[in-house]
């Protein structure tokens, strides 16, 4: 190359240079969009993917499908397009309350979905949560007679459900009373209708965590509920569970232990999920430690993938990420084409340096390990939604239901400063 074309490139890439830093360009120009984005919205009172423990995507008759937030309308049940890659609205609106959180279900006839009005660190009575039904027919839902029907008349910060094999629908929540807070559990009659009153687990002896935790629920083993809840007071997760078609309101019905005992060894984020297709009726739950509150290395466990065995009534542990990672909000997908739980959470942007603390928003990231033995690689895994232009993507979600090679992969997060929802769609083939 002669010298004066080595000048003339010279030049041309300083004045580049030059401008982007008087202009202020930063890395996240540079940034590759990962992810698609999706639909705007406004005058939702919460992310509309949260919360942590909830579902709000399903797959059936081919399609997946989500509970999303249409501004102006309400809730609404959407459509995923893959070949458009575009989320359609199908008409059906679910909740019109701006102020409330799902929680959905595909049980292979009906559409459950559990909407409660949120409240963090405190309880509101005379808001009702609600529970939707729907059959489903060429294409399009109907709601049920009878619903909604009312699952507990109180606001909670999260709530979920599931249903057992008798046909009735359980769900959990926490409700909040000064410095303490109550795990309650409802039932209803098979199908989803005539609630009950709300109670609390009856052989639960820590039925009182802070007011910062909260609780999920999980059918399981073919005949079983599962209910698990954190306590950041004792560092304690604890697992209540409920063998199907015994009275619920004697605590003789249930059983009770600790999955996780220890210092700082629990947050308030939760996700389960059970792999129903599993003769040994396993359990999974990714829960956040404490173990970043006051300290700096990097080391030690921040996610924690925890199974139980109904087999053996034992429980064991694998770190999924390190305090280091720096990351928030995990969800746990499970993966029958490959054997493999898939671990979804916020970490910061690639382009962005440094974290200001584990909690803060950035982009969508995924590990992956085996379902039998469960070892997870080190640092923050793959990104699979990132906006290169606002590092501010979190509340990842996705669906209750296993995953496999027909239904693909789909997750589902937004970003709470440009008001759009994001998310990833992928085909399943072998272990990566």
């Amino acid at each position: 190359m002669k010298k004066s074309v080595r000048w003339i490139i010279h030049l041309v890439v300083l004045s580049v240079v030059v401008t982007g830093s008087l202009l202020g360009v930063n890395s996240a120009a540079l940034a590759a969009t990962v992810g698609t984005p999706s639909i705007s919205y406004s005058g939702v009172s919460n992310p509309p993917t949260a919360d942590k423990p909830q579902s709000k995507l399903w797959w059936n008759d081919g399609s997946w499908w989500a509970n999303m937030w249409k501004t102006g309308s309400g809730w609404s049940i959407y459509r995923l397009n893959r070949t458009t890659h575009t989320w359609v609205n199908t008409g059906v609106r679910t909740d019109p309350r701006a102020s409330t959180s799902s929680d959905t279900l595909w049980d292979g006839t009906h559409l459950y979905i559990a909407s409660n009005v949120v409240t963090a660190g405190k309880t509101a009575s005379g808001q009702p949560a609600r529970l939707y039904r729907y059959s489903y027919a060429g294409g399009k839902y109907t709601l049920n007679t009878g619903f909604p029907a009312t699952i507990s008349n109180n606001s909670s910060e999260s709530l979920t459900i599931a249903k057992d094999s008798t046909g009735v629908i359980w769900a959990t929540w926490t409700q909040v009373s000064g410095t303490r807070s109550t795990v309650y559990v409802n039932n209803s009659l098979a199908g989803g209708t005539g609630w009950g009153r709300p109670f609390v687990v009856p052989a639960a002896a820590d039925p009182n965590p802070t007011p910062d935790d909260l609780s999920a629920i999980v059918a399981y083993d073919g005949d079983e509920i599962g209910i698990m809840w954190t306590d950041q007071a004792t560092g304690t997760a604890w697992w209540a569970t409920h063998d199907d078609g015994k009275s619920p309101r004697t605590a003789a019905s249930w059983k009770v232990k600790q999955a996780i005992k220890g210092s700082k060894r629990v947050d308030d984020h939760l996700n389960i999920k059970s792999l129903q297709s599993d003769p040994s009726g396993r359990v999974y739950a990714v829960v956040k430690t404490s173990l970043n509150d006051g300290t700096t290395d990097p080391t030690l466990a921040q996610l924690l993938l925890v199974v139980f065995k109904p087999a053996t009534g034992s429980f064991t542990q694998t770190t999924i990420a390190r305090t280091g990672d720096c990351v928030t909000r995990p969800q746990i997908i499970l993966d029958t084409a490959n054997n493999l739980v898939h671990a979804f959470y916020t970490a910061p942007s690639t382009y962005v340096r440094g974290c200001a603390f584990s909690g803060t928003a950035g982009s969508i990231y995924e590990k992956t390990a085996s379902m039998d033995k469960p070892v997870f690689a080190s640092g923050r895994g793959k990104v699979v939604i990132e906006d290169a232009a606002s590092p501010h993507m979190n509340n990842v979600t996705s669906s209750k239901q296993s995953v496999n090679s027909r239904t693909g992969i789909v997750v589902m997060a937004s970003n709470s400063v440009t008001k759009r929802y994001w998310f990833s769609d992928r085909s399943l083939g072998t272990a990566r």
